[in-house]
């Protein structure tokens, strides 16, 4: 048997009753979209409906463990003309963490500067002093921390 396009027709799909092959077909194509219970409690859900299987797989995206996990509120529905229901949701990229490096010697730098000012203006001079550096990122809090804590140390 063969279709109208010209492509023959399998076997099994002609004694199902189809006179016409899948390319030339007008019924929307079965989604299978995972059910997730638990880590090895999975199973799979037919559906026919391609706008509630972009719905269900979008819901269902593995966060966790279990289906309604991925529950997370009233968001933009995926639908079959934009991506295909069995494509992945994209992820959310990860809000990128500022690396401060610091130069080497930079606290010590710092820690001269401090106590030069102790010398000649006194301890809230200096103190004020580590404030800045540690506003302008020159040293770490814990840096500024032992810094304060060597002039508290210091007789007045």
């Amino acid at each position: 048997m063969r279709c109208k396009c010209g492509t023959p027709i399998p076997a099994a799909r002609a004694e199902l009753g189809y006179k016409c092959c899948t390319q030339c077909s007008t019924e929307a194509r079965w989604s299978g979209v995972p059910v997730i219970h638990h880590k090895t409690g999975n199973e799979i859900e037919i559906v026919k409906d391609p706008e509630v299987a972009a719905d269900f797989f979008a819901k269902s995206a593995r966060v966790g463990f279990g289906t309604l996990r991925g529950l997370r509120g009233s968001g933009p529905k995926r639908t079959s003309s934009s991506t295909g229901p069995r494509s992945l949701p994209p992820r959310p990229v990860p809000p990128t963490r500022e690396v401060r490096t610091q130069l080497p010697n930079e606290w010590e730098a710092v820690g001269a500067e401090c106590m030069a000012l102790l010398e000649k203006k006194g301890p809230a001079q200096a103190l004020e002093h580590i404030e800045r550096a540690l506003f302008e990122r020159r040293i770490f809090k814990v840096h500024a921390d032992r810094l304060r804590s060597i002039i508290d140390a210091l007789p007045a």
